[in-house]
């Protein structure tokens, strides 16, 4: 079906070009490579999806983390050039696990990045820390991350759930209603939004109308549909991602859902929107950033991205792809503030930096007791396809709130990350 505002693609479409998000990279891409003849490079090894529930996902994640890689092209880091060497989690913990383990023991590496899924960055987290490996989870969004899961050798780019609840949720008891009803991806990402959201509505004195849970991989959403509608809601909440969103997506849209409560996302990227179209995904929902922001730098990322990558499936970068730059650029900033490719070294490099060149609003500050970068998150409205000014402007920023001002505090989180590496 085709959309009036004529950018829809399908979502096999999409997938293809997500699928085809490795061959992308290794067209004229010289540090993504296997361990080969460089002397003496910088190794970082990339677990992402480009199989799974978030493939689309990881293929952006992956083209600004080779963004990041080329800035190094030049002087390298501590004069040793830089190689990201890209391995599939398939979306899947075991698999990103077996993977972190391979780049480890068989390529000898020391840095990890990547992934979407927050249970598969619980399992290579793991191993990072059995092996004494640093790894940056680049796109994953689970409190839990820094909290049970917390270790010292792992570090959090995005917000976590409560960050994007503590941003979102004021402004929808102020702006839709205190009556909401759950759609919860079951897994450790869509129990924490979902967690964070109740919280916040409790505080406000609103009224929980119950709940779903969403297997993975789930295609058939009539039944959740059914009881939502009966719940009369304000607001249907919404925790769900990756293709799974995306079905949900249509088949509200099919519903007629939209006309009878307002939809929310409590986190929803560019990639679910691009892939469905704007016709089919309208509310008020959390994004982590978006290409259209004023802030600086934005619009050189924006072009850089353009001239890099003129034929990827999204014209556009997306939260995703920020991520996975800013998560490559404050590893190598670390590895050159420490002076030596040592990991303990890098971890006390990063651990309380703060970098002024955002692409935010505010700051992006890494603290030093839980590894968590703080930076803002932005409350969104989808636009109507006539409302859009070209086919990757999807939504209107309303609210932006800073990192600092919604993260955790010590006293809600008293993690205890644990000793260096070494």
């Amino acid at each position: 079906m085709k959309r009036k505002s004529g950018t829809h693609i399908s979502r096999r479409t999409f997938m293809k070009g997500a699928a085809a998000g490795v061959a992308l990279l290794g067209q004229g891409a010289p540090f993504m490579i296997r361990r080969a003849s460089a002397a003496d490079p910088i190794f970082v090894g990339v677990v992402s999806p480009a199989s799974g529930n978030y493939a689309d996902h990881g293929m952006m994640e992956r083209l600004g983390m080779q963004m990041a890689a080329e800035e190094f092209k030049e002087k390298g880091v501590l004069g040793r050039p830089v190689k990201l060497v890209v391995e599939d989690d398939e979306t899947d913990p075991q698999v990103g696990a077996r993977k972190a383990r391979r780049l480890i023991e068989v390529d000898k590496i020391k840095y990890l990045i990547g992934g979407v899924s927050s249970s598969v960055a619980v399992s290579v987290g793991e191993v990072a820390q059995r092996y004494g490996a640093l790894y940056i989870g680049s796109n994953q969004n689970s409190d839990t991350l820094t909290a049970q899961y917390g270790r010292r050798s792992f570090f959090m780019v995005p917000p976590d759930m409560a960050m994007a609840l503590r941003t979102l949720a004021p402004y929808l008891v102020e702006k839709v209603g205190k009556k909401w009803y759950f759609l919860t991806h079951d897994y450790e990402w869509g129990w924490s939004g979902t967690k964070w959201a109740r919280n916040i509505l409790q505080k406000f004195g609103g009224t929980d109308l119950g709940e779903s849970k969403i297997p993975m991989n789930t295609r058939d959403f009539s039944a959740f549909l059914l009881k939502a509608r009966a719940a009369k809601a304000d607001a249907l909440v919404i925790t769900v991602g990756g293709i799974d969103l995306a079905a949900l997506m249509e088949q509200m849209y099919e519903f007629g859902i939209y006309k009878e409560v307002t939809v929310v996302c409590t986190l929803i990227n560019l990639e679910d929107l691009w892939a469905v179209g704007p016709d089919k995904m309208q509310g008020i929902h959390l994004m982590e950033w978006y290409h259209e922001i004023n802030a600086p730098g934005v619009k050189e990322f924006l072009a850089s991205y353009k001239k890099r990558w003129p034929s990827a499936p999204i014209p556009v970068p997306t939260a995703n792809t920020l991520n996975g730059y800013i998560g490559v650029r404050e590893l190598l900033r670390g590895i050159e503030r420490a002076g030596k490719d040592d990991v303990a070294a890098v971890i006390k490099a990063m651990e309380g930096h703060t970098s002024p060149d955002s692409l935010k609003n505010d700051p992006l500050t890494i603290r030093d007791w839980d590894h968590k970068f703080l930076w803002a998150s932005y409350v969104v409205r989808s636009k109507k396809p006539s409302e859009m000014k070209d086919r990757a402007d999807f939504v209107e920023v309303l609210r932006w709130a800073a990192g600092k001002d919604t993260a955790r505090t010590r006293e809600e989180n008293p993690v205890n990350l644990g000793p260096y590496p070494g």
